[in-house]
């Protein structure tokens, strides 16, 4: 017992020790030429939450695009810089048409002073899921205190619509509390909200992801055969699902339990098959390493594919999230355990149905007034009756499901264009100052 209690207090040791000397590095950065300019946005950088591959997880690329266009629309001529951490992060953001910023993997004052001389005059943090700490508390800190240092120098900053578990890392508190005044905290749904108000101090306002800004793009031959497919499986008498599931449900899954959503979705999909008239379109929406969602997909599509025939599909060309969103529209409705999948697809007026972990759905499903009974759980989703329940209910009820996300899409697209009125709304202001926000401090 006494090895993994010095082991856990080693690691929080550490943490303290890193994010005190980040701290420092941000107190101690010269004052230099004020960021502040006023009227559009001229020069924007993005903080994402994954410097490292950048847009292995479609969804953080689906918010950076619809940030990016959305803010290109006001200023044509927008110059976008994106912290990186690696080649292949810089790659990835030379194709995405954004200035790769080499300020991660350097020591933090040298980091703050690359980031600096960018100058941007607009900040954005990705916040998607990684602002509670729940992945790595120095990841956030490191995000939080790079745009800290930006807003004291008078550029415009936000922490785009961010998720929030129920145990948020402790020394994550302090930096939150003590946030700069002027940064946007926008939280994106009301449940991570109501957790984010009894962490912190820190005033934050409600939004939507960001990714709902996102428009499809239908073009590229990989879009274009998933929407062939669709068209003569329909013509067939079929309804159209597409299927999403990954190994990141349970999280360090070992390769049994990973073998066991495999196993589960066979059985699941086998079953819906023979008892409705449908056709299943398996969709990857993160490529990363062994926890992609390949690792599920491929060895599902083989087990599946001689016996379902035309009535399943995989596309396994690497598609932009932009793509992916287009290839949502082409269902009738998608089960995924992806949350930014259900995005993409609800933000094309389809209906959803969820594998959820980390309580990311819900939140969600919120803002289209959408039925609970529509989320699974890690171990329901191992459990091939019952994930083959959820599949057929949702098959069943695909009509009214359509009919409510029709209702609500306006309003959760409006609340997202609402991540973005610190730099669009001159009138736009953060919420009242918490005290001590914006000073130095050493946690």
């Amino acid at each position: 017992m006494a090895i993994p209690y010095l082991s856990k207090l080693r690691h929080q040791l550490r943490v303290w020790k890193e994010i005190r000397a980040m701290y420092r590095a941000v107190d101690a950065l010269p004052p230099g030429p004020s960021l502040r300019r006023e009227g559009t946005v001229q020069r924007l950088l993005i903080v994402p939450s994954d410097p490292w591959t950048l847009v292995g997880a479609k969804g953080d690329e689906a918010m950076m695009q619809g940030v990016v266009k959305r803010l290109r629309d006001a200023s044509p001529n927008l110059r976008v810089g994106v912290l990186t951490a690696t080649p292949a992060a810089q790659s990835a953001a030379t194709a995405l048409g954004f200035e790769p910023v080499d300020a991660w993997t350097s020591p933090m004052a040298e980091g703050l002073r690359t980031v600096h001389a960018f100058a941007p005059d607009a900040l954005a943090v990705v916040g998607a899921d990684v602002m509670d700490g729940y992945y790595s508390p120095l990841t956030t800190a490191r995000m939080l205190l790079t745009a800290e240092s930006v807003a004291r120098a008078g550029a415009r900053v936000c922490i785009l619509g961010f998720s929030f578990n129920e145990h948020p890392h402790p020394r994550l508190k302090p930096i939150f509390d003590r946030l700069s005044p002027t940064i946007a905290v926008n939280v994106r749904d009301q449940l991570s909200l109501d957790r984010f108000r009894r962490f912190t101090h820190a005033k934050a306002r409600l939004v939507t992801d960001a990714a709902f800004m996102l428009a499809p793009d239908d073009a590229g031959p990989a879009v274009v055969a998933a929407d062939a497919w669709a068209t003569s499986r329909r013509r067939a008498g079929d309804v159209v699902i597409g299927f999403n599931i990954h190994p990141m449900l349970i999280r360090n899954a070992t390769p049994e339990q990973v073998q066991g959503f495999v196993h589960s979705a066979v059985q699941a999909l086998r079953e819906v098959c023979s008892q409705r008239a449908v056709s299943v379109a398996l969709i990857s929406h993160d490529y990363r390493g062994q926890e992609s969602d390949d690792a599920c997909l491929a060895p599902i599509f083989q087990a599946l594919s001689t016996e379902l025939g035309d009535r399943l599909t995989y596309p396994t060309a690497r598609l932009s999230a932009a793509q992916l969103k287009a290839v949502a529209g082409c269902t009738d409705g998608v089960v995924t355990g992806r949350m930014h999948l259900a995005i993409a697809t609800l933000g094309v007026g389809k209906p959803v149905a969820a594998l959820t972990y980390q309580d990311k759905f819900q939140g969600l499903f919120r803002h289209f007034g959408y039925p609970e009974h529509y989320l699974l759980g890690p171990a329901e989703s191992g459990n091939p009756a019952k994930l083959a329940a959820l599949v057929t209910r949702f098959v069943d009820e695909l009509e009214p499901l359509r009919q409510l996300v029709h209702d609500h899409r306006p309003a959760v697209i409006a609340a997202s264009v609402r991540n973005l009125a610190i730099f669009t709304d001159p009138a736009s202001s953060p919420a009242s100052t918490p005290k001590g926000a914006g000073q130095p401090v050493a946690p």
